[in-house]
């Protein structure tokens, strides 16, 4: 066999588990959300105890992973950061690409046999895991490294904060089951909020809008100038009709019921 036409396999070393499930439920770069949380759980038949010997003397690790939600791949992408013109996917992280490998920066929190638990992660639940590496300040990071396109269109970050009521509704959902909305917030609105190309916003004003998730919404105000978003409320995105409608696609009706009668 020629280089020409190798093919190579392989084989995961485990998977990913999180309460990511979706794309939207995660931030396009991990560092942007340092409280998401997440475990790798190598094969069983993995000597693990050999395989991470010295590991967790590290602080942070490479993860590299299978995009397996991609089925397609494109040579020229657009990157949230980048909307106006399109780039080379090899001049991008984007996942739409030939071979769909993710690398991704993680803090170690901790290592419990086969189980390493990880933060400020960019993975959803059910990843493949393909290897794992320690990250090396001395070697891996380049203090005068050039960031290409990226630098050109600097990225001004927001302070999103909670009202009293908002962070309650919240908080009650995230004890009902409801785990990635509060990233998604921040992932969301903490940059260019009211931009509706980047995300999925509903009555918009020159100040105001509410970002959609699923079949819930969030309700803020925008200050510019100050660079602060306010969430106002978090409320259902169903109508009373449509909660009326027996049919349930998502199968969540009943914890939005529960949600609006203990309002």
């Amino acid at each position: 066999m020629t280089s020409e036409n190798l093919t190579l396999t392989l084989s995961p070393i485990g998977f990913f588990r999180c309460p990511a499930q979706y794309p939207y439920d995660v931030p396009r770069q991990g560092c942007l959300a340092p409280e998401a949380t997440g475990t790798i759980e190598l094969n069983d038949e993995l000597p693990c105890h050999l395989a991470l010997k010295e590991l967790d003397g590290f602080s942070h690790l490479w993860v590299i992973f299978w995009f397996h939600h991609n089925n397609s791949w494109r040579p020229l992408v657009s990157p949230p950061r980048h909307r106006e013109q399109k780039v080379g996917v090899f001049a991008s992280r984007s996942p739409y690409r030939l071979n769909p490998l993710g690398l991704s920066c993680v803090k170690l929190v901790s290592i419990d046999g086969n189980r390493i638990q990880v933060a400020g992660h960019d993975l959803l639940d059910g990843t493949p895991i393909l290897d794992l590496k320690p990250y090396l300040p001395y070697a891996d990071a380049i203090p005068d490294a050039v960031a290409g396109w990226t630098a050109a269109k600097p990225e001004f970050r927001y302070a999103v904060v909670l009202t009293a009521s908002a962070e309650s509704q919240l908080t009650w959902l995230e004890a009902n089951g409801l785990d990635c909305l509060r990233n998604f917030i921040h992932n969301h609105l903490e940059s260019e909020p009211l931009n509706a190309r980047r995300h999925r916003l509903e009555n918009r004003t020159s100040d105001s809008a509410s970002l959609a998730y699923r079949t819930w919404r969030a309700d803020f105000t925008c200050d510019d100038e100050r660079r602060i978003v306010q969430v106002t409320a978090i409320r259902s995105g169903y109508t009373k009709d449509d909660l009326d409608n027996p049919a349930d696609r998502y199968g969540d009706k009943e914890l939005h019921w529960r949600f609006i009668r203990q309002q």
